[in-house]
């Protein structure tokens, strides 16, 4: 079960946006599903979360599109929902801040098209 965060509530950094990226969990088998993007952390969709713990910490492996080669973000999972995990980035070295800094500048200015 989701529970749904009051705004007044929210413990976000910054917002986050709808976004759709290839992930990988270091030592997870298969390709997850990055579904929305802050730069402080993800949503990352998963068939298994309860396999996570609130405070877990683990590392993502993902490329995004402004970028030529993957990174690796060490990160901690700061919620575990029924389809999906929200993760908090930690220690991000300024090289991966900038790229992600960049793509989350492009892309919050992007609206859906119809009938996407």
């Amino acid at each position: 079960m989701t529970v749904k965060v009051n705004p007044s509530e929210e413990k976000r950094k910054s917002p986050r946006i709808a976004f759709h990226l290839g992930v990988m969990i270091r030592g997870q088998q298969g390709l997850k599903e990055i579904r929305n993007f802050g730069l402080y952390g993800v949503y990352v969709r998963t068939e298994n979360p309860s396999q996570f713990k609130g405070g877990d910490e683990i590392y993502l492996i993902t490329k995004f599109p402004s970028e030529k080669k993957a990174m690796q973000l060490r990160s901690r999972v700061a919620h575990v929902s029924d389809k999906g995990i929200g993760i908090e980035f930690i220690d991000v070295n300024p090289k991966n801040a900038m790229s992600m800094d960049y793509c989350f500048n492009i892309f919050k200015h992007t609206v859906p098209l119809p009938g996407t």
